[in-house]
Order: C-alpha cells, then structure tokens, then sequence
C-alpha cells in the first residue's frame, strides 16, 4: 500500500516551526526598530517658514547659542527667539518703506563688505520674510523639530548648570544648514544617561558649553571616562532614574 503523504512530510512540523520562529523574530526586530523614535525621529528635517542655517550662524560666524536661545540656563524651555531678536541684526542695509515694509537702502552698507553682499543681504527671499513678519508685528511660525509627549517635563536649565551641553541632545548643530533631530530622545536613551552621566559631562570652567567643537572633542577623547566621574564626584551629581523625575 503506498503511503498518501511522501516521506519528506516528517520534516514539516520541525522546518515550520523553526520558519514561525524566525518570522516572530524577524517581526519582533522590525517593530523593535521601526516603530520607535529611532527611526520615526531621528533624522527628521521639517522645512522651516525661513530658511535658518545654524552652519552660518554658529559654525560660520561663531554666535553663541544663548544669544537667540536666551533662557537655557534659567528656564526648563529653550525659548525660541522672536523675529525682534534676529532684527538686531538683519536690519542693516534695509530702511522701513512707506507700506511697513523694508527695502535695499544703499546709505546703510556701512559695515558690509560691498553693494553686492549688501544687496544679497536685504533683497535674500529669507530675510523678506523675516522684517515683513516684524514690520507686520507677527512671529516667524517655526516648525518644531524636537518635541517630547505632553506627559514628559524636561528641564534645560537643571541639564546645561549640571555641564550637559547642547552637543549631547542636538549633536554638532553648528554644523546643519538645517535643524534636524540626531538623538532620538526616548525614555530609554535618556535613562542610559541618567544611569551613567560621565559621558556627556564637560567641565564649564575648561570650555565653553556652547563650543560644540571642544565639547565634542572633549567627550570623544580617551579620559573623558575618567573626566566624567571626577566631575560627577565634584557636583554630587546623581541624576534620579524614578519615574517622577520627568513624569510629573
């Protein structure tokens, strides 16, 4: 009598459970990845009402980050600066017009280096924006690119005083033409800091918290292991990992 199933068939139970259990793993590792803020946020670049380059801005011109940022060190919030703030600057070589907006003034190309960069300044479609938004008495509507859930409270002012610099949440900022998030600010990442804080600590006497470069090189380098917990041992700095830290 000839069997109804080939002998082959004795393997199946085996090879379909070594499938189902290599499906489940691979299912559980793409949710693992994909459906976290590694890969949801991290990377993500909103195009902005106004084209901002911290490159020029920082990296280029070396402004300091707490000149628009102006609350860092005494507020949990990173202020934004309002369009009165970059008007400080952006008003040369521009006079109001008679319809409230600014346009090229020639006699205000004093301290630029010529007409030509003068005139790239005040007619730069950005900076239209910009004063017409002032002369309007209207905010820049800046997109947000690093926004944690409602039910988290992170306090800026407690991190920069502790010497945790921009450069561990923002990454190397003064190098992005434009803002996008490098971290990807879970519960998770922020918990392996709080465990362990003498990786991203600088001392701000040494360097300035806002020279990204020199933190970054500081961080980087082969004692900062040994740096960080000196510092940690100076400050008494023993950042709590319970829940009502940051969920209150």
């Amino acid at each position: 009598m000839s069997m109804v199933f080939p002998k082959w068939m004795n393997h199946f139970p085996t090879a379909s459970a070594l499938g189902g259990g290599a499906a489940a793993m691979t299912a559980i590792g793409v949710v693992w990845y994909y459906f976290t803020p590694s890969y949801w946020e991290v990377g993500y670049e909103p195009i902005q009402p106004v084209e901002y380059s911290h490159q020029i801005h920082v990296g280029l011109l070396g402004m300091d980050c707490r000149y628009c940022h102006t609350d860092v060190e005494e507020s949990p919030h990173a202020n934004i600066p309002d369009s009165s703030t970059c008007m400080n600057c952006h008003t040369a070589g521009t006079k109001l017009a008679d319809d409230g907006t600014y346009e090229f003034d020639p006699a205000q190309t004093f301290y630029l280096n010529s007409d030509l960069i003068a005139k790239h300044h005040a007619n730069n479609p950005n900076l239209i924006r910009l004063r017409n938004a002032y002369a309007e008495g209207r905010p820049v509507e800046w997109r947000r690119v690093h926004k944690l859930p409602d039910y988290v409270m992170f306090n800026h002012a407690a991190h920069i005083n502790a010497g945790v610099s921009c450069y561990s949440c923002h990454g190397r900022i003064d190098q992005q033409a434009v803002v996008r998030q490098e971290h990807p600010l879970s519960m998770g990442w922020c918990l392996e800091c709080h465990r362990d804080p003498t990786d991203a600590l600088i001392d701000t006497n040494e360097i300035r918290i806002t020279d990204l470069g020199a933190v970054e090189a500081q961080l980087m380098s082969e004692n900062q292991a040994e740096r960080g917990r000196e510092l940690q041992e100076q400050g008494v700095i023993v950042p709590s990992d319970s829940c009502g830290t940051c969920h209150y």
